[in-house]
């Protein structure tokens, strides 16, 4: 179970989002849980980097579906300034979980998918997920989350004990129904669009409340009363 605060893509306002930067410095300040972005290319690699495209966060362009794995360390996601250019390479999957397993840190990992989603790459993505899961032997350490509910039912045909997260970006009528059989932990939401009845609504049914990316203490102050659980942020000390 997450703990209250659970850093986004590491901690994105200290560090590049999503980069071993990040999540040790999640280890070095005690933040127990820090969250990631998982995707999958063509060479079946399990990166961890959040946008469809190299374009926004790295020094090169193009689909990450593409990227090879001897291109990696060409890849440079670190912040780049007119003094020096602060290294950091994407890290896969396995990599991160092993940096997990060796510094104890806990990992929210959110399965990302892009229009037009496939069925064929759900599953692939799935099964690599829990393949690195099993290989790393981080079960006790992690939660899979995904606003893709499909993906979190194929999930739960290969593994009845992992710990899902649900999320949405505004909270449907048929929040239910949709997460129905799935063995829900937690329910992640926009704290911009979430309502605190809303939250109190999630936690008399025994689920627990998270909401994404709230960076201000004031702007969620209610919702803590209402039930609450826990807050992903990119400033994990803000709300220590």
């Amino acid at each position: 179970m997450m703990s209250k605060i659970c850093g986004h893509r590491g901690a994105a306002k200290y560090k590049p989002e999503n980069t071993f930067s990040g999540f040790e410095w999640c280890v070095k300040n005690n933040i127990n849980w820090s969250e990631c972005d998982v995707q999958l290319t063509n060479e079946n690699i399990a990166l961890i980097i959040h946008d469809q495209t190299l374009d926004r966060t790295s020094n090169s362009t193009g689909l990450v579906q593409r990227v090879k794995l001897d291109e990696l360390e060409s890849i440079n996601v670190g912040t780049p300034n007119s003094k020096e250019t602060f290294y950091q390479k994407i890290p896969t999957l396995e990599e991160l979980l092993t940096f997990c397993k060796n510094y104890n840190l806990n990992l929210n990992i959110e399965m990302k998918f892009y229009k037009p989603i496939k069925t064929i790459y759900r599953r692939k993505l799935v099964k690599k997920v829990l393949k690195t899961i099993k290989k790393t032997k981080t079960e006790n350490q992690v939660l899979i989350s995904s606003f893709d509910i499909i993906s979190l039912k194929i999930i739960r045909e290969s593994s009845l004990e992992i710990p899902l997260g649900a999320l949405f970006d505004r909270l449907p009528s048929d929040w239910e129904q949709q997460i129905e059989n799935l063995n829900i932990t937690t329910i992640h939401l926009d704290f911009e669009t979430v309502t605190a009845y809303q939250i109190k609504e999630i936690a008399n049914k025994s689920f627990k409340p998270f909401v994404y990316t709230c960076n201000e203490p004031p702007k969620i102050k209610s919702l803590w009363n209402a039930g609450l659980e826990g807050v992903i942020t990119d400033d994990p000390l803000i709300f220590k």
